[in-house]
């Protein structure tokens, strides 16, 4: 329930939430020059690509409001601390990709391109137990690193990879937050719970791999693979299920 005045003792939580402050950043930190150093195919390829992104973050924005009541429910005041500059986090990615659009003179992937991606926010969103919220975020955090981190590489001197790179620190920060959020809650939870977070995990794989298939072509325009795409997000989440000590239920 909400207290007047918790106790607040997690110092990793905390540190994290200050970290967040302090970390906070506008457009105007990014210089949005060097456009001519992409070419106009790989802008639209870029366009496509970011599409689950994008989305992803609107998702995060909704998401942060709809778990935070559970979160206090349950007297969890640091988590929900956190999780207040997380949402403020997520707000300017999703205004940054917004910009980055409208310099490109570009469109996302329409909802008939990718029909996917809206099935796998929506399944995100089901979830109103943090718990589970938290788990599937970790993986959509993933999702993002790694597309985040692939066009850094390809573009690293560019507005893309500038924006990127700068992304990519808020998103390590949301993982810190993630693996500390589980490793206090997983003890506590049995096993039919813990099975839960395979299912999810699942799905949401299964959502992905539809995802890359339809990003096939943009992908590719940028020398990217799919296939090694998403074979890269697998292997990363699984370490994650190894470092949080999650069985894989019998």
């Amino acid at each position: 329930m909400i207290r007047v005045n918790p106790e607040l003792t997690d110092e990793q939580l905390l540190r994290l939430f200050d970290k967040g402050t302090l970390g906070q950043w506008t457009p105007d930190a990014i210089d949005w020059g060097d456009m001519e150093r992409i070419s106009p195919e790989q802008r639209h390829a870029i366009a496509q690509i970011l599409t689950p992104v994008y989305l992803g973050e609107q998702t995060a924005m909704f998401g942060v409001s709809a778990v935070l009541p559970d979160m206090l429910g349950h007297g969890h005041h640091e988590e929900a601390l956190y999780l207040s500059s997380m949402g403020l986090d997520e707000a300017r990615h999703f205004r940054n990709l917004h910009k980055l659009y409208r310099i490109f003179q570009e469109e996302p992937a329409s909802r008939h391109r990718i029909p996917e991606m809206f099935r796998y926010h929506a399944r995100l969103l089901s979830h109103k137990d943090s718990t589970e919220w938290i788990w599937g975020i970790l993986i959509s955090d993933l999702f993002a690193k790694h597309f985040y981190g692939g066009l850094y590489s390809r573009f690293p001197d560019t507005l893309v990879g500038r924006l990127a790179r700068r992304t990519l620190r808020d998103e390590a920060r949301h993982q810190a937050f993630s693996e500390r959020y589980l490793e206090k809650r997983l003890p506590t939870m049995d096993e039919d719970k813990k099975g839960q977070l395979f299912i999810l995990r699942d799905d949401l794989f299964r959502i992905m791999e539809a995802i890359g298939e339809r990003l096939k072509d943009p992908m590719l325009t940028l020398a990217w693979e799919p296939s090694t795409f998403l074979e890269e997000l697998f292997e990363d989440t699984e370490r994650w299920v190894n470092r949080l000590y999650i069985a894989q239920p019998s």
